[in-house]
Formats: C-alpha cells, structure tokens, sequence
C-alpha cells in the first residue's frame, strides 16, 4: 500500500526547530528591511527629482516623505505576508506602526512637535499602507507547480 506524501509549508515553520518567537520574527524581520530599502529608494528618487528640477518647493517635501514611507511599507507589509501566508493584515499592521514609531521618535530628536493632526494623519495612512500590503500578500494566489 502507498503511503499519500504530506507536502510541509515552509512558509509557517522556522526548519525544525517550531520556536514561535522565530515564526513571527522572521517574516516581521524581512519585511522591515524591505520597507526601509523602498522607503530609501523612493527619498533617493525624490531627491533626484529634486535636484534635476534646481528648486525644491518647501511644501512638497513633506508629503513626499509620507508617500515614500507609505510605500515601503505596503512593500514590506506585502513581504512579511507573502512570507508567513497567515495573519498578513497583522504582519502589515505592525510593520506600519514600527515605521511610523522610527520616524516619530527621529522627527522628535529634530524638535517638531511631538503630537499633531499631521502625525495621526502620518499614523493612520502608514497602518492603512501597511495593512494592505500585508493582507494582499498573505492572500495572494499560490501558483501551482507541475
């Protein structure tokens, strides 16, 4: 008699260890580089722009900021899960409010003001990015191997 084979998800296991800190590490940890790395790319391409066009308008430089932190974090929140392919709107939530806390506590170190209606819009668009990367990544269809 056959014996039926049992496919492992790779995506839920940390090898075989099945410490849950490294399951939920892991795809956490993935996603925030790859954040950081959009989020990096997306301030070079505006400075870019900035720097072709020989003026910077004032006003332009913050909204500029938001959407490239937006950005990076609908890629990482995608990532993170992509990776785990469970509970992405969690993964992506959380990528959002890490890299809202990173650029809160750097914009306190350079003295603006701690709480304002710009900083809970700031809030509020980095979790919606966030989220909806992460619940597009984790329900994103598997393609099927032959």
């Amino acid at each position: 008699m056959t014996r039926a084979r049992t496919s492992k998800n790779r995506y839920t296991r940390c090898g075989n260890c099945g410490n849950p800190a490294l399951q939920i590490a892991k795809p956490f940890l993935f996603g925030l580089v790859a954040s950081l790395v959009v989020a990096m790319a997306f301030v070079m391409l505006f400075a870019l722009v900035f720097v072709l066009m020989k003026s910077i308008v004032s006003s332009a430089v913050i909204p500029l900021s938001v959407i490239s932190l937006m950005a990076g974090c609908f890629v990482g929140g995608w990532i993170c899960g992509s990776v785990s392919r469970q509970r992405g709107l969690f993964y992506g939530l959380a990528i959002g409010l890490a890299v809202f806390l990173g650029s809160w506590i750097i914009g306190i170190a350079m003295d603006e003001k701690a709480f304002s209606i710009a900083v809970l819009v700031k809030l509020i668009l980095l979790l919606a990015a966030g989220g909806c990367g992460g619940w597009l990544g984790s329900n994103r269809v598997k393609p099927r191997r032959r």
